[in-house]
């Protein structure tokens, strides 16, 4: 897998410049343009931030078989919330979910 093709390809398909990606990632523009440009492979801390805001996580970037999906903020918010509770209120949603 070419990690800054794949980058670049996510950049584009969300029709985002390198500057709006600094801008939500909080990376230097340079940095970036260094990236794309030179092909400097990121660290995994930096890759993981690009990855946010691109809108996925690393595991869907590193899967080749599947379109990365992606999800919203609020949707994001939501998992986040649900991975936090205790595991007996998990059970009820999970019932709920699957019944309705």
């Amino acid at each position: 897998m070419d990690v800054i093709q794949k980058l670049n390809k996510l950049r584009l398909e969300r029709d985002m410049s390198v500057y709006r990606l600094a801008e939500l990632s909080g990376i230097n523009q340079s940095t970036l343009a260094n990236t794309f440009s030179r092909g400097t492979v990121p660290s995994i801390k930096h890759l993981e931030i690009i990855c946010q805001a691109l809108g996925v996580t690393l595991a869907q970037f590193f899967t080749e078989d599947e379109e990365p999906m992606s999800l919203t903020s609020q949707e994001q918010n939501l998992v986040n919330f649900y991975r936090k509770l205790p595991t007996a209120i998990k059970e009820s949603i999970d019932n709920i979910v699957n019944n309705t």
